[in-house]
């Protein structure tokens, strides 16, 4: 029963392939010349081994494969059989190569198989070309045509401009097969990369062309800032459109500066550069030229802001400072304050050695004859002055004129009377030889007044 299920099966398939139906894929095969084609069959391998596969074209014989293979001339060396499918490889190819080729299949149960397909052999496409206008094109006034050209048998050609495709349309238009692109007038859009693609079944070419369109200088302005600070960067940019490109001149209040470019670059601002700056941009093909003006005035440096951490050192070094002002202000007043005293204790002392040592030369008795010897030649000499009263005490003190400052090195002296023996005397005026006037210094003048009261001769003081 499988037997006839299989056997069954094996011969509904053989009728339709006796037929040369599906055995190769519809359409014919397309090879270009020098290249290699494949005539492929549907036939999987079979369980047996053919016994005859025949390959044929034009009637004339390829290859004939059973025990042996007898293979037709000009073939040998240029096709390769599958015997498993029959599928035939053909290479180097030539134009004579295209016709139909037929196939011829006998299977282990002496059925044969039937197909036939058919190989167009393309000569290759090559020295694909443009050839546009030779003279300057301007916008709005030129026309442009461009030819696409190239050897070999060309099916299709497209045109595209900046690998877009190009359609027909305003002013394009095609002609001769699409060989022959047309735009009138150009516009300035119109400049750019144009490519044709030249392409038959086997191959393909390509050819570019590149249209530049004359236009401009329009579009202008210039550009920059109208206020510098002084030693900053300043650049001043004249802007235009223009094709080719434009030719700049440069005036700084209406003189030539020598700048013919499209930037004034002003690397260090000082204030000679303020005035009006004006650009001419001239396209020296279509003769245009349109001119801008520019005005700037410099002004001194703006300091830089201060940054956080900047304000927060300043306010740290401010309070160091005030905390330094304020204890240097704290310790000077301490130290006048306890100097003054220590001043104060010493003169106190001074004077207080002073009186003693007066005390004890007043009671010997010949200091007394003599300070009283002194005293008597004192009144002598300062009769006109009046005499304080007896028990006034004797005191030794600094005079000085309201306001005014003893000279260097002097210091004036009265002595007044004597504590121990009250005896009374007239004031005693004089002037101590040259010493410092310093607070140090008075105890010493002191100690010097009261040995004059117990020996110095009077002509020693200035009345």
């Amino acid at each position: 029963m499988k037997t006839t299920v299989a056997i069954s099966l094996t011969l509904f398939i053989l009728t339709g392939l006796c037929a040369g139906q599906g055995l190769f894929p519809q359409g014919p095969v397309n090879g270009a010349e020098g290249g290699t084609v494949m005539f492929i069959t549907n036939l999987s391998p079979p369980a047996q081994p053919f016994i005859r596969i025949s390959w044929s074209v034009g009637g004339a014989n390829i290859i004939i494969s059973s025990s042996d293979d007898s293979i037709g001339p000009g073939y040998g060396d240029r096709i390769t059989l599958n015997k498993t499918t029959g599928s035939l490889e053909l290479r180097n190819l030539t134009l004579a190569d295209s016709g139909e080729y037929r196939v011829a299949i006998t299977t282990a149960t002496a059925e044969t198989i039937n197909g036939s397909t058919e190989l167009v052999v393309y000569e290759n496409i090559s020295d694909a070309n443009i050839t546009g206008p030779s003279n300057h094109l301007f916008a709005n006034v030129s026309s442009a045509n461009l030819t696409c050209e190239a050897a070999g048998n060309i099916t299709a050609i497209q045109w595209m401009k900046e690998g877009q495709p190009l359609s027909a349309g305003g002013n394009i238009f095609f002609s001769e097969e699409n060989r022959k692109l047309s735009i009138s007038p150009v516009k300035r859009h119109d400049s750019g990369e144009y490519v044709c693609k030249l392409t038959n079944p086997a191959s393909s070419a390509t050819a570019s062309y590149r249209m530049i369109v004359i236009y401009g200088p329009d579009s202008n302005t210039i550009l920059g800032q109208h206020i510098a600070e002084v030693e900053s960067f300043t650049l001043i940019y004249c802007s235009v459109q223009s094709v080719p490109p434009a030719t700049f001149t440069w005036r700084f209040n209406g003189q030539q500066t020598g700048v013919h470019e499209a930037g004034y670059i002003i690397k260090s601002v000082s204030y000679n550069n303020s005035g009006d700056y004006r650009c001419d941009a001239k396209n020296d093909l279509t003769g245009t030229v349109v001119s801008m003006g520019h005005s700037l005035s410099v002004k001194d440096k703006t300091p830089p802001p201060l940054s956080p951490e900047g304000a927060a050192g300043i306010a740290v070094a401010v309070m160091l400072v005030v905390v330094a002002v304020a204890l240097g202000l704290y310790f000077s007043i301490t130290h006048h304050r306890n100097k003054k005293g220590t001043n104060e204790e010493k003169d106190t002392d001074a004077l207080s050695r002073s009186s003693q040592t007066e005390d004890m030369s007043m009671s010997s008795p010949d200091k007394g004859r003599e300070g009283h010897k002194l005293t008597t030649q004192i009144q002598d000499r300062t009769h006109d002055r009046k005499q304080p009263q007896p028990g006034t005490s004797h005191t030794i003190a600094t005079s000085h004129a309201p306001g005014t400052k003893a000279s260097a090195g002097e210091h004036e002296y009265e002595c007044i009377g004597n504590k121990k023996t009250g005896a009374p005397t007239l004031p005693l005026r004089g002037k101590l030889p040259t010493r410092q006037t310093n607070t140090d210094t008075r105890a010493a003048d002191l100690n010097y007044i009261s040995s004059v009261g117990s020996g110095l001769h009077p002509s020693s003081f200035t009345p």
